[in-house]
């Protein structure tokens, strides 16, 4: 049974209702990323709700997406859910690419990016209660039906 877009986007503000905002630029990041982009992307949310960060926001910062830590990225990983689901216009300039950046911090891939990044996605991946990973995969199941995204389909998989 395919479910609606408007239901997943009410599956993803219950499950992300209550999430604490970091307080420091260095609570952001891994310590291991100290890049400029890493850090512009933590500057431009801190003290943010995900549902305050606009769209082209997330998406100037689509590529710093796996740089934040467990804690930042519970708090804004729902702007990215939220976003996946934007648009039905093939066409639209920002989803396609927040998908993929998006699916991309949902997957273990140690043999593209090392174990150093799969140890990275598995911590970020355990700051998750199981009310927020049904919510990410509600999301994922949408990204399948709606969109055909055999990426989605690989990360529901091994979700």
């Amino acid at each position: 049974m395919q479910v609606g877009k408007e239901a997943v986007r009410a599956t993803i503000r219950r499950a992300f209702a209550d999430g604490s905002l970091p307080k420091l630029i260095e609570d952001m990041r891994f310590p291991s990323y100290t890049g400029d982009d890493s850090y512009a992307m933590a500057a431009a949310f801190l003290g943010k709700r995900w549902t305050d960060i606009p769209i082209q926001t997330l998406f100037v910062h689509r590529e710093s997406l796996g740089t934040l830590s467990p804690a930042a990225y519970r708090a804004y990983l729902p702007a990215y859910l939220d976003a996946s689901l934007a648009s039905d216009d093939p066409l639209d300039k920002y989803g396609a690419d927040l998908r993929q950046y998006l699916l991309f911090t949902l997957k273990h891939w140690p043999h593209q990016t090392g174990e150093s990044r799969a140890t990275q996605t598995r911590e970020r991946l355990a700051a998750l209660d199981p009310e927020q990973r049904a919510a990410v995969a509600d999301v994922l199941g949408y990204l399948v039906s709606h969109w055909h995204s055999e990426d989605a389909a690989q990360v529901l998989r091994d979700w």
